[in-house]
């Protein structure tokens, strides 16, 4: 048996935690904090759907599809607390969303509809998705699942980062790290990462050509041809690389970087 599309009831009880979970942080938040909130209620069912789309393609038991799910519904439960009681977004050694989110749903009974193995899934899932490497010698199951997860997750903060940028606005991570706008200047350190095919980290980051470069650097951390293939399609990636100036190191990174994706998409992932 392979995976099917349709809603079981174990989603829709998972659908149900998550909004009343969050209202309870909505309806105590300030006033200004209040769109901030719902835009976080959204942001995991954009998640979901692109996770259902990768899972139509990779075809994995019907177990590990329900896992992936219920991961993308759940994986930012922990940023409620951070955005109402700490405001702010920023994770750090103190409170870390995806840690904090793990912990929120260890003691919760909201995924008791799983079994020991897939629940502990999940967990790790939420835990790790938004570090900014996955460890070594994880768990296959929790592997494959935290990787949908973190596609998914990437490809809704393009969307996002590309609406902004388009607008000449910085969203985010840009206001988060102190990017200032500037049409030509690049750091140095960003221009070595994305010749050497690295991230790039968020330290390095000082103008808001380092922030596309970021953002075009994700190519090479993404795992499922359909998340290669989304931002091919969706045309999120050239209007990125379009943001980049045509002078100096520019061409020779943007052709770089247009062709490893092209390249990426066209490679095949196997899940069990």
């Amino acid at each position: 048996m392979r995976y099917n599309v349709a809603m079981d009831t174990r989603i829709t009880r998972c659908l149900r935690w998550l909004v009343d979970y969050a209202r309870t942080f909505e309806d105590r938040a300030p006033e200004e904090l209040r769109v901030r909130v719902r835009r976080k209620i959204v942001h995991p069912m954009r998640v979901l759907a692109h996770v259902r789309h990768i899972l139509k393609e990779e075809r994995p038991t019907p177990e590990l599809a329900l896992a992936a799910e219920i991961a993308a519904i759940l994986h930012d439960a922990g940023r409620f607390a951070q955005l109402v009681d700490r405001r702010t977004a920023d994770d750090g050694s103190e409170y870390d969303h995806g840690r904090e989110g793990a912990r929120i749903l260890d003691g919760s009974d909201v995924l008791d509809v799983l079994d020991g193995h897939w629940r502990s899934v999940v967990i790790e899932a939420v835990r790790l998705h938004n570090r900014a490497a996955l460890p070594e010698g994880m768990e296959p199951d929790a592997r494959v699942v935290t990787e949908m997860v973190r596609d998914a997750d990437k490809l809704d903060a393009v969307r996002n980062s590309v609406g902004g940028l388009l607008r000449k606005e910085l969203t985010g991570r840009a206001i988060k790290y102190g990017i200032t706008v500037h049409p030509t200047e690049v750091s140095a350190d960003t221009v070595r990462r994305t010749r050497e095919r690295k991230l790039i980290p968020y330290a390095s980051m000082r103008w808001s050509n380092d922030f596309v470069l970021f953002l075009c650097a994700w190519v090479h951390d993404l795992h499922f041809s359909y998340a290669y293939n989304r931002l091919i399609d969706t045309g999120h990636f050239e209007q990125l690389l379009a943001l980049l100036p045509n002078q100096g190191v520019f061409p020779e990174l943007k052709a770089q970087l247009r062709g490893d994706l092209h390249r990426l998409a066209g490679r095949k992932r196997t899940v069990a």
